[in-house]
Order: C-alpha cells, then sequence, then structure tokens
C-alpha cells in the first residue's frame, strides 16, 4: 500500500511540473500587471461605460422641448348641404383645398422655475459620482490585485523550497535505500525518510492548488490568456524608513480628502440639495405657449388665434415629492457622518495592522534566511556521515520548514498590511 502512494505523489509531481512547463510562461512585474489591469479589466471596463452614460443624460438634460404641432377638424369631401347653401372655401393655392376645412395648432412648453437649469445640474452631480464609483472600483480591485499578486509570490518562493528540499530527500532516500540493501540502515529510519518524502509531496500538491486558484484570480483581472501561467517577480521590500515615520492624524486626514467613497458622500450630500431644489421647482406650472389657424371654423375664413395653457396648483403642489426629497438631505446629512467615523475607524485599525506587521518584520534577522540554508546543508551532510541522528536532522528539517514559511509570511504580511493602509487612505503611501 505504501508503494502505491509513494507512486502516486511522484505522479502528482511530475503532472504539477509537465502541466507548468506546457503552458505559456508570462513574467510579470507590479507595475506590468497594474497596466495590464487598467487596460484589459472588463469590470472597468463597463465601469467606464456608465461614466458615457452620465454624460449622455446631461447632453438630454440640456435638451428644450419639442414644439408640438396638431392638425384637426379636417372635412375630407364637400357636404351637400355646403353645396346647396352657395357658401364655398377658396383653395389655399391652385385648385387645392377648395371647400376644405381645418384647424391647425402650434405649441410649445416654457418649462418655468428653472427647471432646466436644475435637472442639468443634477445630472451633473449624477456624473461626477459615477466618476468617483469609476474611481472607487478601481481602488476596490487594485488591493484585491496586489493582494494576489503578494499571495502569488509567497506561494511560489514557499513552493521552490519545497522542490529544492524534495529533491535533496530524493536524493537521500536513493542513498538510504542503497544503504539498506547492504543491511547499514535500519528499515524504521528508511520508513520515516519515505513518509517524510511524502508530507513534502503533498505540502507541494496542496501549495500548487492554491498557486492555480491564484492564476484564476489573477487571469480574471488581468483578462489575459486562461492558458498563460503568471510567475511575479518579487517587488522590492517597502521603504521601511518611510513606513516608520507614518503618523494617524495625518493618515486620516490623507484618506478624508482622496477616498472615493469620502467624495461620493459628500456629492450625494448635493444630490439630495439639487434633488430639493428640482422638486420644489415643480411647485411651479409649466406654461404651453401656442399659435392656432381656423379655416373656415367661423365667420372669419382665415383665423389665426393665440393663446396660454397651465395648471392651476389647487390640489397637487408636489407637496409629497418635496417632503420626499427634504428627508433625503437629512438621510444623506447623516450617511456622511456615518461615513466619516467608519473611514477612521478603518485608517486607524489599519495603521495598527502595518504597525504590528512592521514590528514582526524588523525583528527578522535579514541574514537567518541565508543561515539556514547552510545550516540545513551541514545538517544535511551530518546525518549522511552518521554524525546526527535521524531524530535530530527530522526536527531541524521540520524547523527549517517552518522557519522559511514564517518568513515568506512575515515579509507577505507587510506588504499586505501597507496595501489595505493604502486602500484605506485612497493614495499611495
Amino acid at each position: 500500500m505504501k508503494v502505491y502512494i509513494i507512486a502516486f505523489f511522484a505522479l502528482a509531481s511530475s503532472i504539477i511540473s509537465l502541466t507548468v512547463s506546457a503552458q505559456d510562461t508570462l513574467r510579470i512585474r507590479q507595475k506590468e500587471a497594474e497596466a495590464l489591469f487598467l487596460g484589459n479589466n472588463l469590470d472597468l471596463i463597463a465601469q467606464k461605460l456608465s461614466i458615457r452614460q452620465a454624460e449622455a443624460s446631461i447632453i438630454q438634460a440640456k435638451l428644450w422641448p419639442n414644439p408640438e404641432f396638431s392638425l384637426d377638424e379636417v372635412n375630407l369631401w364637400t357636404t351637400r348641404n355646403q353645396l346647396s347653401s352657395g357658401e364655398t372655401i377658396p383653395p389655399l393655392f391652385g385648385n387645392f383645398g377648395r371647400n376644405r376645412e381645418f384647424t391647425a395648432e402650434l405649441s410649445q412648453l416654457i418649462e418655468t422655475g428653472g427647471k432646466r437649469r436644475k435637472r442639468m445640474a443634477l445630472e451633473s452631480v449624477s456624473r461626477d459620482m459615477a466618476t468617483e464609483y469609476f474611481s472607487e472600483l478601481i481602488r476596490e480591485m487594485k488591493l484585491r490585485l496586489r493582494e494576489n499578486l503578494f499571495e502569488l509570490a509567497f506561494q511560489q518562493s514557499h513552493q521552490t523550497v519545497l522542490t529544492n528540499q524534495q529533491t535533496a530527500v530524493t536524493r537521500l532516500l536513493t542513498s538510504f535505500e542503497s544503504q539498506y540493501q547492504q543491511g547499514n540502515v535500519s528499515k524504521p529510519e528508511l520508513f520515516r525518510l519515505r513518509a517524510l518524502k511524502l508530507e513534502l509531496s503533498q505540502e507541494m500538491v496542496e501549495s500548487q492548488m492554491q498557486i492555480n486558484s491564484l492564476q484564476k484570480d489573477l487571469a480574471i483581472l488581468l483578462h489575459t490568456p486562461a492558458g498563460s501561467y503568471l510567475v511575479f517577480e518579487t517587488p522590492e521590500l517597502p521603504d521601511t524608513e518611510a513606513l516608520s515615520t507614518l503618523a494617524l492624524n495625518n493618515l486620516t486626514a490623507t484618506a478624508l480628502a482622496n477616498r472615493p467613497d469620502s467624495r461620493i458622500s459628500l456629492m450625494q450630500q448635493d444630490w439630495a440639495r439639487k434633488k430639493y431644489d428640482y422638486e420644489y421647482a415643480q411647485r411651479k406650472p409649466d406654461v404651453h405657449a401656442g399659435i392656432n389657424y381656423d379655416r373656415g371654423g367661423n365667420f372669419l375664413l382665415n383665423f389665426f388665434g393665440f393663446g396660454l395653457k397651465f395648471d392651476v396648483p389647487v390640489f397637487n403642489r408636489n407637496q409629497g415629492n418635496i417632503l420626499e426629497s427634504r428627508i433625503g438631505m437629512e438621510q444623506s446629512d447623516v450617511q456622511s457622518q456615518q461615513k466619516v467615523q467608519q473611514i477612521e475607524t478603518e485608517v486607524t485599525a489599519a495603521f495598527r495592522d502595518l504597525q504590528n506587521s512592521f514590528a514582526a518584520y524588523r525583528s527578522l534577522d535579514p541574514a537567518y534566511s541565508s543561515e539556514l540554508d547552510s545550516v540545513l546543508e551541514a545538517y544535511t551532510r551530518y546525518f549522511t556521515q552518521r554524525n546526527v541522528n535521524l531524530i535530530e536532522y527530522l526536527d531541524f528539517f521540520e524547523a527549517y520548514i517552518s522557519n522559511k514559511r514564517t518568513i515568506f509570511n512575515t515579509i507577505k504580511q507587510l506588504r499586505q498590511s501597507r496595501e489595505t493602509l493604502i486602500y484605506t487612505t485612497g493614495a499611495e503611501i
């Protein structure tokens, strides 16, 4: 049974390596990834079209109402009574229009109370809000992109360590199997090395599965071909000197000024006030001014008349919509206060997380990672020479893998904590 398990994990490892090599490898840096993201992401393209829709709404709001023309009371034939009475209507031109009666009217709606201007102002705020919603989407998706990139860097670095150690353990196991055939190594020692290789293979499979999931998410974000395999060129570490000088009050002020959702909150207040102004203007009735022409409908053969038409605001003075918009102003004020409190809380939490991650990173010895490699190499040599027993070697080997993972994770947490603070402040720091 153990032979089958070993064969299974060996096959799984070979499949993973073949799959990666068969795919188109795309090495990418953070700036290149963000350029692809801004240019190719379909969600951003769709949101950008919303801005154009809002601009089209402004164009529509600027347009004047069309004049209305009506033609009515047209007699299509001459009646007997009309012929017997001897009353005739001369033609309009030539022989056209003889004994034809009709009325025509041309009218124009005139909006009062500055409704058109207020409607344009309302749509302008909506356009500005659409622009800020686009910025907010970029902010959220950029955080997601960078977190995925840093997680990919962590997993790929960890995968490299596991691959190197599996190669070393495989060589060691091959040597021990030969020694076992000669009777120089005990069976428990041989089986314990086989178990170590199984554990490494399983950890490599789990790590590769996480890498595959990240590859899927990044392919969607960057709109890259599904068959491509991204290798993230690990960026430089954040400027620790700059991080140590950050102040919470300055970060909070930056967030309130720069975050798109903060500006959206202020725009919603402005939109609510303009909505109230527009609804209040609806109290004044609009006027229909018109001119009408009557041909043969009264004692005048060609009658021209002028008139006005408007609603008499006795019952409906738009009271309900005015009240609703007034409540909307109060609601937007409360939501704006809540947004300020939310931003301050988020910045504080992100700043504290960055301080903790920064303290953990500064506690790392820069030379510790390379020293671990050297010590493990020495332990492997001592173990081969039988100067170190199996238990001591395996204990250090597990500690080596754990410490490597901790180092990579500490660096990843520092990067992600910094990105979270960038996200909460809405500005690069």
